[in-house]
């Protein structure tokens, strides 16, 4: 995969370790959050379809199999409810990853929804710890949760936060380019 540009190459990686955090994250999430924006599972919901399988197959857990028949069936609830949402008028951004209905639940005091994905990740930490007592590869996996999705809601506030400022920076440059304009310097 090298390009003679290590730049490239750091992108194209750090890239793969987000896909597979957001994967990892998706088939916890999913039963966390609802209205998801029509491209929300998309190709991420395809590599979770592929992930838990797999790892129940290298961890020899029959519960993980279990999970994955929840997962699926919780999948066909959000897509129902993304055709009700489409057919209500309902507008949501396309890659929007879902409203974190159950951590507003639980946690009364969160009054952001970046906060309320940020209590999902400690809630599935919480709840990995009391599944190990059941079946430890499917406890580990909840577990892992803590880690995707803390690092996919890290990267995605890091990436709101640099385009505000890009459009804070557009703003300044758009008001001193009027200023030269308006006083005839071009």
């Amino acid at each position: 995969m090298s390009t003679g540009n290590g730049g490239s190459s750091m992108a194209a990686n750090f890239n793969l370790l987000l896909f597979i955090a957001r994967v990892h994250a998706l088939c916890l999430t999913v039963f966390l959050r609802r209205d998801y924006g029509r491209e929300g599972i998309g190709m991420v919901g395809l590599g979770s379809f592929f992930m838990i399988p797999m790892y129940a197959g290298f961890t020899n857990s029959p519960p993980v199999l279990l999970f994955w028949g929840f997962w699926f069936l919780a999948v066909i609830g959000q897509r129902m409810r993304q055709y009700r949402n489409w057919r209500n008028g309902v507008i949501l951004h396309s890659r929007y990853e879902g409203y974190p209905w159950l951590a507003f639940k639980l946690f009364p005091r969160i009054r952001t929804e970046g906060n309320a994905k940020a209590a999902e990740a400690f809630l599935m930490f919480a709840v990995g710890g009391v599944l190990t007592h059941f079946d430890k590869p499917l406890g580990w996996f909840v577990m892992a949760g803590f880690l995707s999705i803390m690092f996919v809601e890290a990267i995605s506030v890091e990436i709101t936060r640099k385009r505000l400022a890009d459009m804070k920076d557009a703003q300044l440059e758009q008001q001193y380019l009027a200023r030269r304009f308006r006083s005839g310097r071009f």
